[in-house]
């Protein structure tokens, strides 16, 4: 969890938690670092700890989690659906409502499935942007989308990348396949690939600011 902490994010969106049966999660920690953490399963699936690298011996499910220091006024699972043959079944994004200084900003965590030879990642994009927040609201999508970023602005009309640079596999990465998704409603004032972590993504982390009604877009 240093490495979350070390992000020094408003909010992060963690793609591949951890919860094991008995109630323990992998984010319980940070819940006393001035985080509220949100999780949904990422789908029903359900794994041994000896797969996910746990220490411990045990059963439990894969989930993603945002990670918010700012108040969490509100949240919702999105249902994507299932791409036939993905092992983890039917999934889900997780929307939350963030109270960014009294103004509302929708962050969606997402994670597409890889069966690339089924255009699973497309498939899910597909599912999601028809349920995402309408333009009357500020709305920021993170997530890893298991594809390139043209085919992923292809589908996700209206949206751009908030950062460009290579993301996958950590230790030499050639491809980019983590994206965070805005609207021309959200100026991106800085986007960065970070250094490598224990993770097998390298993290990605945007900047952003919210235009008024005023300024152009």
């Amino acid at each position: 969890m240093s490495a979350i902490r070390g992000f020094d994010a408003d909010v992060v969106v963690v793609l591949e938690s951890w919860h094991e049966l008995d109630g323990r999660a992998m984010l319980d920690e940070l819940q006393g670092h001035g985080y509220r953490v949100e999780s949904l399963d990422l789908s029903t699936l359900t794994i041994s700890t000896r797969r996910a690298r746990h220490s411990e011996p045990g059963e439990g499910h894969v989930q993603i989690a945002i990670c918010s220091r700012l108040p969490v006024l509100a949240r919702r699972a999105i249902e994507i659906g299932e791409v036939p043959g993905d092992p983890y079944g039917p999934r889900s994004a997780l929307q939350c409502t963030i109270d960014v200084q009294g103004t509302e900003v929708d962050v969606v965590a997402v994670h597409t499935s890889s069966m690339l030879w089924k255009i699973g990642p497309l498939r899910h994009l597909n599912a999601l942007r028809p349920q995402l927040p309408g333009r009357d609201r500020y709305v920021v999508v993170a997530g890893d989308c298991n594809f390139w970023g043209p085919g992923v602005v292809a589908v996700m009309r209206g949206w751009r990348r908030a950062v460009l640079g290579r993301s996958w596999p950590a230790h030499q990465p050639h491809s980019q396949i983590d994206h965070i998704l805005v609207r021309d409603d959200i100026e991106v004032v800085k986007g960065e690939v970070l250094p490598e972590t224990p993770s097998d993504h390298r993290p990605i982390r945007a900047r952003l600011r919210l235009k008024t009604a005023s300024e152009p877009r």
